[in-house]
């Protein structure tokens, strides 16, 4: 595993803070906030190089008024609930309770100079009582909810206009945002970068560059953080934008909108080139962002403007889409502007009501290990873990620094980080980070199958879909023979669009070598296509509703008889769906190919879902599933809307199909609509851990792999010839280094005991199991225990000889066995 430069597992932590618990001015007391907000949470800023303070000052105006004098006050935000509230189109006018208040009656009146004090104390109680080194780090945010802004909307109300090809752009939201590339209005204000006011048609960019290479230095700041999407989309909260307004796709140029959002990223390097910027990013991944907004995320990269690419978004707190969240972060991590990433976790709110540790995550870590579960893999076959960890908040919304939060979300951080993953899960997802904003220069059309790839992923992710390792497309291309052969441990799943020509031939080459690969959706590359031995059909392809059959041969999730069976009826949307559906065999004849899916309208049939094996591939496996979202159109919502529940979300197939590569990950469910359980596996030190989340309690997992079922640490399960079923904590994290397959099914228990001196040697760690009968039995220890020979099997009283016994380096298989095992190393 690569981890971060130095000692520690993490290159830097960062506390996120407003200024609220500073309640009084006096330097005494702000010492004291300082150093109680470093001490709640030093156990987990010890296992860092450095940490920083991000300080939630107000929204950024503080730095659009900046005027050059330490006596200024500042306009911060000391509020709950919406500032600005004017600017919303969910506020219900004055008696609106959600309209902002002051947090306390007597909060403190602010100087520029008070918070210079402010940072400065920061910097010095870390050094001098902690010995640690913190920078500080002051923020802007482009929308109008944390502070009230005369800048924003009155003085300026322009830089809230998105202006492209001489016309507005507008989805009619329920808020706007500062656009970046909008220009100023003449302004014969004084500012600190401007002492005889703003001429007219000053760029945004430009502006905010200037006032910020100011104003950090005066302060003491050592960076700024764009949050909610600034830099990136006029639209962060929504998945529409400008390129897709809910009907039409693609609307934009690709060439003018990218330019457009590079232009402010130019400019605001080129007047603050000495500070680094770090970004929040939209609630949306990298491909989402392109094909919505054509965000030039890689040209932000490539040019170094951002040194850290954007965390996972916290919105997944907010609307339980933790599928987008963790598919979009992984977007994001699969290729990396500099040496590493962050993770960002949400346990308090310092501007609304919700402080989601108490309020939304009920005090699960469902949101700690999920996340922490991915891993990122280089061209060397190495996974990279973040060396970055930001809280955001440490205080809550009336200013408390809650004791509570850090001792209770502290040992989840401090496990997942031991727990980082080493190696490839049983997916990993190829993803074409590159090729995806190539394709969006060629052609405005490509950004329909990119936004239709990207939500499949997140669908079937929020389906089930064990999906945690990302792998670019070009650290893929550039792996060496040697390092390509080992990922035929992992399945790689990854979309059909990018590939053409030499990469379509690259990946048939790696199926024909033994490789496993998952794909997912619209085929055009006639290489890729006798790999599946499909063609397209004659005629019009299928599209609106249809039947999907055939899904009999695959192992299904149960659904109770009260919630009746799964739907099975698809509605197909060509618009957002990859176009129209319309893929058959090319020879019927062909023995190695399974059709796993067909949809039916009328007389037509049209494969959605396949598998293909052929002998001479060594192994080597590819599946298909054509795909298609279940969203319905038109409307301006954050988040997709789902077709009614009668209708099928087919991403499912995706984890249906495992079935073929030998992982049975299934699902039990009350009802046929209840909502499925998300599940990540991970690999840590030969082990393997399930984590997840169920978000229905009712729901249950029956879980088989290729050498039988999980023998999971901790729990009790029925083991026969198939799968096996668990009913997991509401969040798991569990850790299983034991397989087994048995013609007739027993109860089998798996447990850590106390270790214990045996006659060869003393031992770390002793797991019993008890329960078999005639099983096939894998045993996964620590690889180093396992090579050094240090791992002793004891079958009731008697220990075995594990000669013969050791596979791959890796395992130790024992055939027959019954009765108890106590595995120890």
């Amino acid at each position: 595993m690569k981890q971060a430069k130095g000692s520690n597992a993490l290159k830097r932590v960062t506390l996120e803070m407003s200024l609220k618990p500073f309640i009084s001015m006096a330097p005494s007391a702000i010492d004291a906030t300082c150093a109680e907000a470093i001490r709640q949470w030093m156990p987990l800023i010890g296992m860092a190089d450095s940490c920083s303070m991000l300080l939630w000052v107000a929204d950024g105006s503080e730095i659009l008024t900046w005027e050059g004098r330490m006596d200024g006050e500042i306009e911060w935000g000391r509020y709950i609930g919406f500032a600005n509230e004017d600017k919303f189109g969910h506020v219900a006018g004055s008696d609106d309770p959600r309209i902002a208040k002051v947090y306390r009656p007597d909060a403190c009146r602010l100087t520029y100079g008070d918070l210079r004090t402010i940072v400065a104390s920061f910097k010095r109680i870390a050094r001098e009582r902690f010995g640690v080194r913190m920078e500080v780090g002051a923020t802007f945010d482009a929308g109008p909810e944390f502070a009230y802004s005369d800048f924003k909307y009155k003085l300026h109300p322009e830089i809230n206009r998105a202006v492209l090809g001489g016309s507005e752009v507008s989805l009619k939201a329920d808020y706007t945002v500062v656009c970046t590339w909008s220009k100023l209005h003449e302004d014969r204000a004084p500012y600190a970068a401007y002492p005889n006011g703003i001429p007219e048609g000053t760029p945004f960019g430009e502006f905010l560059g200037r006032q910020c290479a100011s104003f950090l230095p005066a302060l003491g700041f050592d960076y700024i953080w764009f949050s909610n999407g600034f830099g990136f989309s006029y639209f962060p909260w929504t998945y529409l934008g400008a390129n897709f307004d809910g009907t039409n796709l693609p609307l934009a140029d690709p060439e003018e909108l990218s330019a457009s959002a590079l232009s402010f990223w130019e400019l605001f390097k080129k007047e603050c080139p000495d500070y680094r910027t770090e970004v929040r990013g939209t609630n949306f991944g990298s491909g989402m962002d392109i094909a919505k907004d054509f965000i030039p995320l890689q040209q932000l990269y490539r040019r170094k403007y951002i040194e850290l690419p954007p965390p996972n978004s916290p919105w997944g707190a907010l609307n339980f889409d933790f599928g987008l969240e963790v598919t979009s972060y992984m977007s994001r991590i699969a290729v990396l502007p500099g040496e590493t990433y962050p993770y960002r976790f949400y346990p308090n709110d310092p501007w609304f009501w919700q402080n989601p540790w108490w309020d939304l995550y009920d005090r699960e870590p469902h949101d700690i290990y999920c996340p922490l579960s991915v891993a990122r893999m280089n061209r060397d076959g190495e996974l990279e873990n973040p060396g970055i960890f930001e809280i955001l908040t440490i205080d809550t919304e009336k200013g408390e620094l809650n004791e509570d939060c850090p001792a209770e979300v502290i040992p989840h951080l401090r496990r997942a980080i031991r727990d980082f993953p080493d190696k490839a899960g049983i997916l990993t997802w190829l993803y074409p980070f590159s090729e995806y904003s190539a394709s969006v220069e060629r052609s405005a059309e490509a950004s329909k199958l990119i936004f239709f790839e990207e939500w499949f992923v997140r669908n079937a992710v929020n389906q089930g879909l064990p999906l945690n390792t990302v792998l670019s497309t070009d650290d893929f291309a550039a792996m060496s023979v040697e390092t390509r052969e080992r990922l035929q441990e992992t399945i790689l799943f990854t979309p059909t669009s990018w590939m053409q020509g030499a990469d379509a031939a690259r990946l048939v080459s790696y199926v024909q070598a033994g490789g496993k690969v998952l794909l997912y959706g619209v085929v055009t590359d006639p290489t890729l296509r006798q790999l599946l031995n499909i063609r397209q059909a004659e005629g019009d392809g299928l599209h609106g509703r249809m039947e999907v059959t055939g899904l009999s041969s695959l192992p299904n999730d149960l659904s109770s008889a009260s919630g009746g069976s799964a739907s099975r009826i698809l509605d197909h949307n060509p618009l957002i769906g990859g176009g129209t559906i319309n893929d058959v065999l090319a020879d019927h004849e062909d023995r190695g190919t399974k059709v796993r899916a067909t949809a039916i309208q009328g007389d037509r049939a049209r494969i959605v879902a396949l598998t293909r094996q052929l002998p001479d591939w060594g192994g080597g496996q590819v599946a298909w599933v054509r795909g298609s979202l279940p969203f319905e159109t038109g409307a301006v919502t954050h988040l997709p809307v789902r077709q009614p529940d009668e209708l099928m979300d087919i991403a499912v197939l995706a984890r249906y199909l495992l079935a073929d590569f030998g992982y049975g990950l299934l699902q039990t469910k009350e009802e046929a609509a209840t909502k499925p359980a998300l599940l990540f596996i991970g690999r840590k030190d030969n082990a393997f851990l399930f984590t997840g989340c169920r978000q229905d309690t009712s729901v249950a997992l029956r879980m088989g792999f290729p050498e039988g079922s999980p023998i999971i640490i901790g729990q009790t399960t029925k083991v026969g010839p198939d799968v096996s079923t668990y009913s997991l904590d509401r969040t798991f994290h569990d850790e299983c280094r034991v397989f087994a397959r048995q013609r007739h099914s027993s109860s089998v228990a798996c447990r850590e005991m106390s270790p214990m001196p045996t006659p060869n040697r003393g031992t770390q760690r002793v797991i019993a199991v008890t329960g078999f009968h005639e099983a096939d039995v894998t045993i996964y220890p620590p690889l180093d225990s396992l090579l050094a020979g240090e791992v002793e099997v004891k079958l009731g009283n008697a220990y075995l000889d594990l000669d013969g016994c050791v596979y791959d380096n890796d395992r130790i298989r024992l055939g027959n066995i019954s009765g108890s095992l106590e595995i120890s190393w």
